[in-house]
């Protein structure tokens, strides 16, 4: 397998996973919602909208070299707008990785993070990063979602089968 199509796989996993956790944050109550379980980045829609803003964060980085603020939550205030932004950003990821190489994946990538400071890193370091960090986040809405009731059910990348 090749790096590429690693990267597509990983990606697609991601944002199908993602879909499969919005899909049961329909049918909670706003209350649930909104919840903080004392955990993660706050509520199921806070924890959605970092997942958002980071890979759109690290996507715009990657195409301009330069990692900006990101977006602000009133960008994003509903579940609707939510997956209204990971739709799209998954069409952008999906364009992204469509023409990496493997001497480009093993390669480095030289940005600026959002503090200014440079940074030198392989490509497929990153690319991989932005995968676990959805799964970390992941796991968390699985377990908030599960307390109220509405598990996702079995999201292991093993079986994905997209």
């Amino acid at each position: 397998m090749t790096a590429k199509t690693q990267f597509q796989t990983l990606y697609a996993y991601h944002f199908h996973t993602t879909r499969q956790l919005m899909d049961c944050s329909e049918k909670l109550t706003e209350a649930d919602y909104r919840a903080n379980p004392g955990y993660g980045h706050g509520s199921i829609h806070d924890t959605l909208f970092h997942l958002l803003r980071t890979d759109m964060s690290w996507r715009a980085a990657l195409e301009t070299g330069e990692q900006k603020a990101g977006a602000l939550p009133s960008d994003f205030p509903t579940l609707a707008a939510l997956r209204a932004g990971f739709e799209s950003e998954e069409h952008a990821w999906a364009a992204y990785l469509s023409p990496i190489t493997e001497a480009a994946a093993s390669g480095d990538v030289r940005l600026t993070n959002w503090r200014g400071e440079p940074w030198v890193m392989p490509l497929w370091r990153i690319l991989q990063h932005v995968a676990f960090h959805g799964m970390q986040h992941h796991a968390e809405l699985a377990q908030a979602l599960t307390a109220f009731g509405q598990s996702p059910g079995n999201i292991d990348f093993l079986f994905y089968r997209g």
